[in-house]
């Protein structure tokens, strides 16, 4: 082999790398095989799944959150409760969506529970969700505030070289944002496959993602 043809060898290995390489898709883009769904689901999601589980206790409103109960004059620690998440927001269904518009950010990689199709702001628009013991608000009603409060994603995270799925709650009065579950996934083209758990309030050991 001529020097000339081992530097054409050499460059072309360095120019096209394979695509389960490790560090594939944060060097060069998506590395999607594709074609990339518009929307994933949790496989066999049903409120409850995430988020119920009893450390999951403390995202529940309390007699002393400053709610008003039926017994407003004179709540106790052992009045009953309304339940977990607000009245008027929706039940999330474990989907996740695309919307390179609303969050242009996020880039082709990047789904969130708010981006459904026709959401937008308000409590049954589809900012506000219910799960679990718990509940999330997208920050201020703007998606360019999307990090700053809590949300359900489902991305891939080049600097760690994982697709990456996370569950926010919002905290009761303080509006704090809870991690009740996060779990990664190494390797894939697209964000289908089962996620370990790696944090959270839910003990729950994987999830399961797949396109709607």
């Amino acid at each position: 082999m001529s020097p000339r043809q081992h530097h054409r060898r050499k460059r072309q290995q360095v120019e096209h790398p394979r695509r389960d390489e490790p560090g594939y898709l944060a060097r060069f883009g998506s590395g999607a095989a594709g074609p990339l769904a518009e929307a994933y689901r949790i496989a066999g999601y049903a409120d409850g799944l995430v988020g119920a589980a009893p450390a999951c206790a403390v995202l529940k409103p309390h007699y002393d959150s400053g709610l008003k109960w039926a017994d407003a004059n004179n709540p106790q620690p052992e009045d009953p409760l309304w339940g977990a998440g607000v009245r008027a927001g929706l039940t999330w269904d474990g989907t996740f969506y695309r919307d390179r518009a609303r969050y242009p950010a996020g880039g082709a990689l990047f789904w969130c529970a708010y981006f459904k199709p026709g959401s937008g702001p308000g409590l049954k628009n589809g900012y506000w969700f219910n799960f679990g013991s718990g509940w999330s608000h997208l920050h201020n009603d703007q998606p360019a505030a999307l990090l700053a409060g809590a949300a359900q994603k489902l991305f891939f995270d080049p600097v760690t070289n994982q697709w990456t799925l996370v569950i926010e709650a919002t905290q009761f009065v303080t509006h704090a944002v809870v991690n009740v579950w996060t779990g990664t996934k190494s390797g894939g083209n697209d964000p289908t496959g089962s996620y370990t758990r790696t944090a959270g309030l839910d003990p729950l050991a994987a999830l399961t993602i797949a396109a709607l």
